[in-house]
C-alpha cells in the first residue's frame, strides 16, 4: 500500500471516529426533563441515526426523514435533531426546518457550546426567508364550542389571523361546532417564503343535529315525562277514588250511632273521621287530575322545540290548580 493510500485511509478512520462520537454525544445530550430512554430505544435510535444518515448520502432526504424522526422519538438528541432539520431543509420543509434549528441553538445554549448554538443559528437564519406562511381568517368566531383544525391538530383563537409559518404543500383545515355543518377546505401553500390565506365563513346549521338535540332529543325527553306525570296523575286519581269509598264506608258505620244528623259520641267520632278521610281523597284525586291534564300538555307539546312548556300544579281546597305556559 502506498503512503497515499495510507493517509487517505487514517483520513476516513478518522471522519468515521469523529462521526460515531458526534452520535454518542448528541445521544448523551437529551433534553433535560426528558423520559429516561431503555437501553434498547437508545441503541435503535442510533441504529436509526445510520440508516438515516445512509439515505443522505445516498441522495434520498425524503427517505431519510422519516428515520431520523422515529430515531428522535425512540430518544431525544440533540445531534438527531439537528440532522433532522437539514433533513427537513433537504426537502423543502423549510417552517420545520426552522423551528428544529432554533430548538438546537436553544438546547446548546444552555450546554454552553457557543460554537454548536452558532451554526443552528445560522442555519435557521438561512432557512427563514424561505418559511412559508399560512393565514387562517375565522370568521362568525362567537360561535360557541367553535373548533378549527389545520392537519388534525388545533389551530387556537390564538392564531386567528395571524400569518404562522408552515411547510409548503397542501394543508386541510377542518372548522365544526356543535349544532352546525363540519366545514372543510383544501389549500395549496407555495414555498420559498410564498404566503396564503384562507378564510373560514360563518358555519351554516345542521338540520338533523337540530332535530336529534332539539325537537327529537328535548321531546323525546318531554314526552317521557308527560307519561311519568300521567301515570303519577292515574295512580293518584285510583288513589283518591279508593279513599272516597274507604270515607263512605266509614260514614255508612256511623247508622247504627246516629238518629238523622243526631249522633252520640260514638257517631260524632265515626263520622268525624269519615270526612276526614273524604277530605284527603277529594285533595288526593283533584292532584291526580291535574297531574294527568298536565301529562296531556306535556305530551301534546312535546314536538314543539321552539319553546318549552311548564306546568305547575297548585293544590287547592277541594282539589287543585293547573298552571301551564308554552
Amino acid at each position: 500500500m502506498t503512503p497515499l493510500q495510507t493517509r487517505s485511509r487514517a483520513r476516513r478512520g478518522r471522519r468515521w471516529v469523529a462521526w460515531l462520537c458526534a452520535i454518542g454525544a448528541g445521544l448523551s445530550a437529551a433534553s433535560a426533563g426528558g423520559r429516561a430512554a431503555r437501553a434498547e430505544d437508545k441503541a435503535g435510535a442510533v441504529a436509526l441515526f445510520r440508516e438515516a444518515g445512509a439515505l443522505i448520502d445516498a441522495g434520498q432526504p425524503a427517505r431519510a426523514c422519516p428515520k431520523y424522526e422515529e430515531s428522535l422519538r425512540l430518544y431525544d438528541s440533540i445531534n438527531t435533531r439537528y440532522f433532522l432539520a437539514d433533513c427537513y431543509e433537504r426537502t423543502g420543509k423549510m417552517a420545520s426546518a426552522w423551528a428544529h434549528f432554533l430548538e438546537v441553538a436553544a438546547r446548546v445554549r444552555a450546554t454552553g457550546d457557543r460554537a454548536k448554538e452558532a451554526k443552528a443559528r445560522e442555519r435557521a437564519a438561512a432557512v427563514q426567508p424561505k418559511v412559508s406562511r399560512l393565514t387562517v381568517v375565522v370568521e362568525g368566531a362567537s360561535t360557541p364550542g367553535l373548533q378549527v383544525k389545520r392537519g388534525g391538530a388545533p389551530v387556537g383563537p390564538g392564531q386567528w389571523g395571524v400569518p404562522m409559518p408552515v411547510d409548503a404543500g397542501t394543508h386541510v383545515i377542518e372548522a365544526s361546532a356543535p349544532g352546525k355543518r363540519t366545514w372543510t377546505a383544501r389549500v395549496e401553500v407555495g414555498p420559498g417564503g410564498a404566503a396564503s390565506t384562507l378564510v373560514v365563513r360563518p358555519l351554516e346549521d345542521d338540520p338533523a343535529s337540530i332535530d336529534a338535540g332539539g325537537a327529537g332529543g328535548a321531546g323525546n325527553e318531554r314526552r317521557v315525562l308527560a307519561l311519568v306525570t300521567g301515570g303519577a296523575g292515574l295512580v293518584a286519581v285510583g288513589v283518591g277514588t279508593a279513599l272516597g269509598f274507604a270515607a263512605k264506608s266509614r260514614f255508612d258505620e256511623s247508622s247504627a250511632f246516629c238518629n238523622g244528623d243526631r249522633c252520640d259520641r260514638r257517631g260524632m267520632d265515626i263520622r268525624g273521621s269519615a270526612v276526614a278521610r273524604a277530605n284527603v281523597a277529594t285533595v288526593v284525586f283533584g292532584v291526580g287530575l291535574a297531574a294527568i291534564a298536565g301529562g296531556g300538555v306535556l305530551w301534546l307539546t312535546a314536538g314543539s322545540p321552539a319553546k318549552g312548556a311548564s306546568v305547575g300544579l297548585t293544590p287547592t281546597v277541594g282539589g287543585a290548580l293547573v298552571r301551564g305556559s308554552f
